[in-house]
């Protein structure tokens, strides 16, 4: 009977960690209205946005060749910091960049979980070429943004991961019978 029970316990972690539960959202921006340029508004695909601003790129020079899906791309704003949050954690998945004036820049990301810095890397991003980044950063509820040089970046089609309540309910509880049987 325990064995039946550790494996009803292990079946239940390996489904929620395997579940097809999560649901994926590519950030293109292109949804939000604008005429030049306008703040990304908070609540935008249940996030918490600051300084990040959206730019009609065609008509902005140095803002169009970040551009991966038509029309608008996102920017920080006075080339400050800038970051979104969530209330719950996510997967940073990847994004396109490009620096707007500088012919490269380093963009450093840093990512938080409660308060607690996760992830903390810089990459090379450029003027003329579209810079992929693949981040695959786990668990993270903050992301902030930041420039060497304090200028203006670009990103655009950026692409997060939210788990599904059920597949975190499924991995808790899993959780919880194995530390439960482990007393």
């Amino acid at each position: 009977m325990k064995l039946l029970s550790k494996l009803l316990c292990i079946g239940i972690v390996f489904l929620g960690a395997t579940a097809a539960g999560n649901a994926q959202t590519i950030f293109t921006f292109d949804d939000i209205s604008t005429v030049g340029y306008t703040i990304i508004p908070n609540g935008y695909g249940g996030l918490e946005w600051n300084n990040f601003f959206v730019q009609y790129a065609p008509e902005a020079t140095g803002f169009v060749n970040g551009v991966v899906s038509p029309p608008n791309v996102a920017f920080n704003g006075l080339g400050t910091p800038a970051s979104f949050s969530s209330s719950s954690p996510l997967t940073l998945d990847s994004a396109y960049f490009t620096s707007v004036y500088a012919s490269q820049d380093q963009l450093t990301v840093q990512c938080f979980a409660g308060g607690t810095k996760l992830y903390d890397n810089t990459y090379a991003i450029y003027h003329d070429t579209l810079t992929l980044i693949n981040f695959n950063y786990v668990g993270v509820d903050r992301v902030l943004f930041s420039t060497s040089a304090g200028a203006l970046f670009t990103m655009d089609n950026m692409t997060i991961t939210v788990p599904e309540p059920c597949t975190l309910l499924l991995l808790g509880l899993g959780a919880a019978m194995l530390r439960r049987k482990q007393k």
